[in-house]
């Protein structure tokens, strides 16, 4: 049992290190998740570990375009279409078992158990300012809409999303779609050692000057949030 867990943790930080480059548009977006979901302390799994205590009753939902060369141009625009799940935790390693080796680009589908918490879709032609580039949703059901039994440490939630991006400064069309995970709990800010529930969902994206369209599932640090 424990090597097969090794396997799976082995298998993912090989999808990491084959496949992602922040200049590649067509990068597999399962590997992207891999450098964010355990970044400041490393967490051995406990199995179906029951935490209930982990899991928000409600979650804030944030799409940001934190960066935009053509921000100032009125013919830009930004499209998002998004899907917020929950995964069982039993449910989301068989799945990760079943992925070929290599990139891998896995589809929401092949997540059997998947529960659908959120989705939606918006437009945005002004994004003169990050308040107008920011999609901002509260009070998203969490812990309710999760079985008791399947409210465990190591369960995950997925965000889908397909986004389509244009830069009237640079003139250019930028695309990407695919999944990007995390956990339903995040490390305590006084205490790395010690979890708390997650309470936000970040999707972050940026446009660098040369057109690489860059992301991020990272909390942004609040003295650099400028409305």
């Amino acid at each position: 049992m424990i090597t097969g867990f090794l396997t799976i943790g082995l298998l993912q930080w090989c999808v990491l290190l084959s496949s992602f480059s922040p200049q590649s548009v067509g990068v597999p977006l399962f590997a992207v998740h891999k450098a964010q979901r355990r970044q400041s302390t490393f967490k051995v799994r406990e199995p179906n570990l029951y935490a209930p205590h982990l899991y928000a009753h409600e979650l804030e939902f944030l799409a940001i375009l934190i960066d935009l060369p053509g921000a100032k141009k009125k013919q830009s625009y930004w499209e998002l279409s998004y899907q917020l799940y929950f995964v069982p935790e039993d449910k989301y390693y068989e799945t990760v078992k079943r992925l070929p080796r290599g990139p891998s680009n896995p589809t929401p589908e092949q997540f059997p158990g998947r529960v659908l918490l959120l989705e939606g879709h918006k437009k945005i032609r002004r994004l003169d300012t990050l308040r107008e580039r920011t999609i901002h949703l509260t009070g998203v059901p969490f812990k309710q809409r999760v079985p008791d039994a399947q409210r465990t440490k190591f369960a995950t939630l997925m965000t889908y999303f397909s986004v389509k991006i244009f830069d009237a400064e640079l003139k250019t069309t930028l695309y990407r779609s695919g999944l990007m995970i995390t956990d339903p709990y995040e490390d305590h800010p006084q205490d790395p050692n010690q979890a708390i529930a997650r309470k936000t969902i970040y999707l972050n994206f940026m446009v660098t000057p040369e057109g690489y369209l860059n992301l991020s599932q990272l909390a942004r640090d609040p003295d650099s949030t400028k409305w």
